[in-house]
This record gives C-alpha cells, sequence and structure tokens, in this order.
C-alpha cells in the first residue's frame, strides 16, 4: 500500500530549484543536479588567481625587501707552477700526471680577513679559519681544494680559469673578490639550469593552455544542448 507522505518545505524547494532549472543537462541524475556546480567564469577566475598570485608575491617581495650588500676585498691573487697553455690542447686522457701548482692570495688592504672560503672553477673550494693579515699573503696548494663529492682539484684534467674568495672583515661584514684567468679554452657558460626552468614554466603555460581550452569547450558544449532544449 503506497502512502503519500508531506515533504517538508526544503525539500519541496529544492525539488523546485531541480525542475526549474533549464541550464543544466536533463540528463543528470537528481544528485548530480543537486552537487555544488563552478561556473566556467569563475573555474577560469581562480586559476587565473592561482598563477598570478606567485608571480605577484615574488614581484612584491623583491621590491620591498632591502638589498643585500657584499663588500668587495682589496685583493690580488697569483698563480704559481701552473703548466703551460699548450698542456691542454691535447685530450685529458693523453696528458702527462701534473703534481704541483700553488694559488697566492695577497691582502692589499688595511684590515685583517677571517673565516677565508676560497673557490677555484666554481666547483672546488677551501676552508681556512687563520686570517690573512692586512698586507700579507698566503699560499693554497690547488690539490687541496675539494668539490661537494670530495673530489679534488686536478690541474691535469682542469684547467683554472677563475677564483672568488669569500671573507669577514673586522665590521662582521662579509666581501668577496673575483678574477678571472686567461685559459687555452673559454670557460662555457652553465645555461641549463636557466634552460631546464624556462622550459618547466612553457610546460606549465602549455597545460593551462589545454585545461581553459577544454573548459572552453565543454562550456560551448553544455551551451549548445540547453539551446537545443529549449
Amino acid at each position: 500500500m503506497n502512502r503519500n507522505l508531506p515533504k517538508n518545505e526544503n525539500e519541496v524547494d529544492m525539488e523546485s530549484k531541480l525542475t526549474d532549472s533549464s541550464d543544466l543537462d536533463p540528463r543528470l541524475t537528481r544528485e548530480e543536479k543537486a552537487a555544488p556546480r563552478l561556473s566556467h567564469k569563475r573555474l577560469t577566475l581562480m586559476l587565473s588567481l592561482m598563477c598570478l598570485i606567485p608571480v605577484i608575491t615574488i614581484l612584491v617581495l623583491w621590491q620591498y625587501l632591502p638589498s643585500v650588500y657584499e663588500g668587495q676585498l682589496k685583493a690580488s691573487v697569483l698563480t704559481e707552477g701552473l703548466p703551460a697553455k699548450e698542456f691542454y690542447a691535447t685530450e685529458y686522457f693523453e696528458r702527462e700526471n701534473f703534481e704541483g701548482g700553488f694559488l697566492i692570495v695577497q691582502n692589499i688592504s688595511d684590515v685583517d680577513w677571517t673565516n677565508l672560503n676560497i673557490q677555484v672553477n666554481g666547483h672546488y673550494q677551501i676552508y681556512d679559519n687563520e686570517p690573512i693579515l692586512a698586507g700579507g699573503e698566503k699560499r693554497y696548494q690547488l690539490s687541496k681544494f675539494l668539490n661537494r663529492t670530495g673530489a679534488r682539484f686536478s690541474l691535469q684534467y682542469n684547467e683554472l680559469n677563475r677564483v672568488r674568495i669569500y671573507a669577514r672583515l673586522p665590521t662582521r661584514n662579509r666581501a668577496t673578490f673575483f678574477q678571472q684567468f686567461d685559459t687555452y679554452a673559454e670557460a662555457k657558460t652553465n645555461w641549463w639550469p636557466v634552460a631546464i626552468l624556462l622550459g618547466t614554466f612553457a610546460v606549465l603555460l602549455g597545460i593551462a593552455a589545454k585545461l581553459f581550452s577544454g573548459l572552453y569547450a565543454a562550456n560551448e558544449k553544455q551551451n549548445s544542448i540547453v539551446s537545443g532544449i529549449g
């Protein structure tokens, strides 16, 4: 035996909304029609904001944060015991074993340097806690420089092309010095990190464009279905 149970106001209101909704696909079930929906315009706006907010945040921080001052060391760097440039004309596996080679760091300022970090070729470095006094100098054997994996700098395989020095001044500020050397082969600039970053950004833009075009096509299809029913 069927009984017509009275419906409360919420059920009647929901039924009337679903019945009167002309912009929904009639093939949808009652549950699908009652599910919350986000319009195409609002979804596009939300995704656009998600892309723009990180960029705007970085630009604001770039303008707001104070610039970092890095002092310049009054220094001079000399080399001793390096092979001739012609030594690097042959392939590295054909070169004779070479030992020696020194880096001479001169402090030509009137203040002492402490907490030194000296880097060669951008990857090999050495730390020195002993100060270089004003007007003094220190000699560093190039084979003592290590990279992050613990490999030693070898003049047999690496031509010395640049050196950078970091040191702390009596004012507690950090300062640096950079010097480039004439080499047999020009030092190559590493562009691959920038290329990877730009490539990743391009892929993300492509995905966003494909997503937007798909949403636009779906919205047009739904509008055509609704207009066809009407």
